[in-house]
C-alpha cells in the first residue's frame, strides 16, 4: 500500500529543545546521526490500519521517530489528508520544542502522554523567520506528538483531557 502523506514540523536544520530538570537541553537533530528512537524499535511507515483514536475521532497516522523522520516531517509537501496526521513518538515525556520550517501549511499539534491528550497547540503557522523563531511546546510533558490539519482540534472537538487510544502502534519499552 502506498505510504500516507501526513503532517509534521520539526524540518531540516531544526534543533529539537528539551526542557529537562529546570535546564535547557538542545538536542541537535540535524547534526545527529542518532535516531530519536532506534529504528529497530518502530518501523517508520506503517499501514492504513495504524491509528491513533481521540474519543470518536480515527486518524489514519504516519510514524515519525528517527531523526530524518523527525527533521523531514511535512517538509515541502503541498498538503495533508484531512482524515490523516503524523504522529511523533519519543523515548520519554519531556517538554519538546517545535519550530515551523519550510512548511507550506498550518497545523495543529496535539501533545499525548499516558494515554491523554495533555496540551493542544492550535494554528502552528507557516511563518517561519530563522533569526526569532516561534517555537511550539506543550504546557506539560509529553512523548507523543499528534499533527494534523489546522482547525482538524476545533472541528473534531478535541480538547486536553481526552483519551487517546493508538491501534497497530507498537508502544516504546
Amino acid at each position: 500500500m502506498k505510504y500516507l502523506a501526513l503532517a509534521a514540523i520539526v524540518l531540516t536544520g531544526a534543533v529539537l529543545f528539551l526542557l529537562n530538570n529546570g535546564g535547557l537541553n538542545f538536542y541537535r537533530i540535524a547534526a545527529s546521526g542518532n535516531a530519536a528512537i532506534p529504528e529497530s524499535i518502530l518501523p517508520k511507515f506503517l499501514d492504513s490500519a495504524t491509528t491513533v483514536s481521540i474519543g470518536s475521532t480515527e486518524i489514519l497516522v504516519e510514524i515519525a521517530t528517527t531523526t530524518a523522520d523527525i527533521r523531514k516531517g511535512l517538509s515541502g509537501r503541498p498538503s495533508l489528508d484531512p482524515r490523516s496526521g503524523m504522529l511523533f513518538m519519543f523515548p520519554k515525556p519531556y517538554m519538546y520544542k517545535f519550530w515551523m520550517s519550510d512548511m507550506l501549511f498550518p497545523l495543529d499539534m496535539i501533545w499525548i502522554d499516558n494515554g491523554i491528550v495533555v496540551d493542544i497547540s492550535p494554528n502552528a503557522t507557516t511563518t517561519f523567520n530563522p533569526a526569532a523563531p516561534n517555537f511550539y511546546f506543550p504546557d506539560e510533558p509529553a512523548q507523543y506528538v499528534l499533527e494534523v490539519n489546522v482547525g482538524f482540534t476545533a472541528t473534531h472537538g478535541i480538547v486536553p483531557g481526552d483519551t487517546v487510544t493508538f491501534k497497530n502502534i507498537p508502544l516504546l519499552p
